[in-house]
């Protein structure tokens, strides 16, 4: 019989938690040496967000930050509360988790009972915001409750991190994405001098296919890469992905890292979120394997079914709920004329990363064929994927006429193909397969420095895309 540990008091943990916060925080964004660890791309966003609610209460005050576990939502968070609170501003932090067990489902007593200690504009941070099951409707009452108040909730994922109508209306989003080429070097204290506005003119520069401004800017990032940046760029296919692996003393520690990752998916997301039974999990744990072992394009939902024995219905559902895990992403085909073609979605993780960590398990001596043309090409994908993930009526799929080319985005009303490999040429068929599609611009991209034209197509080397 297990001992019942006994609730405590709201109040008494309120007082007890936000007193010993900014240790814990202090804690929880630095290296076992004490050193701060590198802030994100979005730590600045976020901040600067909340400095205009506690300036001025600018809009959004809920701000939804969901996210792949692992992938430094903690970090993210304690790092801009001990940036406000160093100024003296009315933050507060509270992993919702630790909440649950110490008092109880008791999210918007707590939000009300915090809001209450401070006159004027506030910011709370929560952290693993989905542990509580009614979150989003005690969000959406206390920023009614207290026009003063901002919230910043992050979650474990969007499994969870759905907000219901009215919330949604109220909420900005800064979804949390794996590590960029750029955020790899900044964690691994490799990126040089690098200007602002960079990232934004390498997205424009894509998109309006100005060949002579990608020239300048592959220049440019080069020299913000201290060390070759092909086995930059190779080592971050592998270990690039999340803060842990970037961080690993080894190969071997980062793959642990990523099983211990999904581990963690698929007992807390997929059983307490998605409501999945424990007796499912090595379904679900064969379904990551044998996404891991194929190239993107070569699994469907009936290959599964049939190669692992398990109902398609349940392979379907277990391929949704690891997407909506943000463990995976699937890209549709698309035909001439943005016609639609029967074949199967591309599934792709995420990172490279979980792919690259779930065969040096499966794997560990090898021998296995190189996968670096397959990370390379999951890479791209995902780093697309993040485009259409922060932009309006953006979409990204495959394009397929008697052959396939590798991804088609459209953004800006710019319809742009991808062809990935590590020294690859565009065969002709391929060339005009992307003709046929109508795209405006075909990027072959590849392991090799420089920016070059070719048969119609423009050659730009990974790091150019993945920066």
């Amino acid at each position: 019989m297990g001992i019942l540990v006994p609730k405590m008091e709201l109040d008494a943990f309120l007082d007890s938690w936000l007193a010993r916060a900014p240790a814990l925080a202090h804690r929880l964004s630095t290296d076992r040496r004490g050193r701060p660890l590198p802030k994100r791309w979005a730590f600045y966003r976020l901040r600067r967000l909340a400095e205009a609610h506690l300036r001025e209460r600018a809009e959004p005050r809920v701000i939804l930050v969901p996210g792949l576990r692992g992938v430094g939502k903690t970090t993210l968070l304690c790092q801009l509360f001990l940036s406000l609170y160093a100024k003296d501003l009315p933050v507060f932090y509270l992993p919702v988790d630790r909440l649950y067990r110490s008092v109880g489902p008791v999210l918007l007593e707590a939000l009300e009972k915090i809001s209450s200690r401070v006159e004027g504009p506030k910011v709370i941070l929560l952290d693993e915001v989905t542990h509580h099951r009614d979150w989003a409707g005690d969000l959406k009452l206390a920023y009614d409750y207290d026009p003063d108040l901002m919230v910043v909730a992050a979650g474990s994922s969007a499994l969870a991190m759905r907000a219901d109508v009215d919330l949604s209306r109220r909420a900005g989003y800064e979804p949390l994405f794996p590590l960029s080429l750029s955020e790899y070097l900044l964690v691994r204290g490799r990126l040089g001098r690098m200007r602002s506005g960079l990232l934004g003119d390498v997205r424009t520069a894509l998109l309006s296919s100005d060949a002579e401004k990608l020239i300048e800017l592959e220049e440019e990032i080069r020299r913000a890469i201290r060390g070759d940046p092909i086995a930059v760029t190779e080592s971050f296919l592998e270990v690039g992905g999340l803060p842990a692996t970037a961080r690993a003393r080894s190969r071997e520690i980062a793959a642990g890292i990523v099983v211990e990752v999904l581990d963690r998916v698929v007992r807390w997301d997929l059983v307490e979120v998605a409501s999945f039974e424990s007796d499912t999990l090595p379904e679900v744990e064969r379904v990551l394997a044998a996404l891991a072992s194929e190239k993107p394009g070569a699994v469907s939902m009936e290959s599964l079914s049939r190669d692992l024995g398990i109902n398609k219905r349940q392979v379907r559902r277990i391929v949704e709920a690891l997407e909506r895990a943000e463990v995976i992403f699937r890209v549709p085909p698309v035909g001439p004329a943005r016609g639609k073609v029967r074949r199967a979605w591309k599934v792709y993780f995420t990172t490279p990363t979980l792919r690259w960590g779930q065969l040096m398990d499966l794997m560990p001596g090898g021998p296995w064929p190189d996968p670096r043309p397959t990370l390379l090409e999951e890479a791209v994908a995902a780093r697309l994927h993040r485009i259409v993930g922060t932009r309006r009526a953006a979409s990204l799929a495959y394009g397929w006429i008697d052959g396939e080319v590798d991804l088609v985005l459209e953004a800006a009303g710019r319809r742009v193909a991808f062809e990935v490999g590590l020294g690859k040429r565009l065969p002709r068929r391929q060339a005009r397969a992307a003709e046929e599609l109508g795209v405006d611009v075909t990027y072959v991209v590849t392991l090799r420095p420089g920016v070059s034209e070719e048969r119609g197509a423009v050659y730009i080397p990974a790091w150019l895309v993945l920066f």
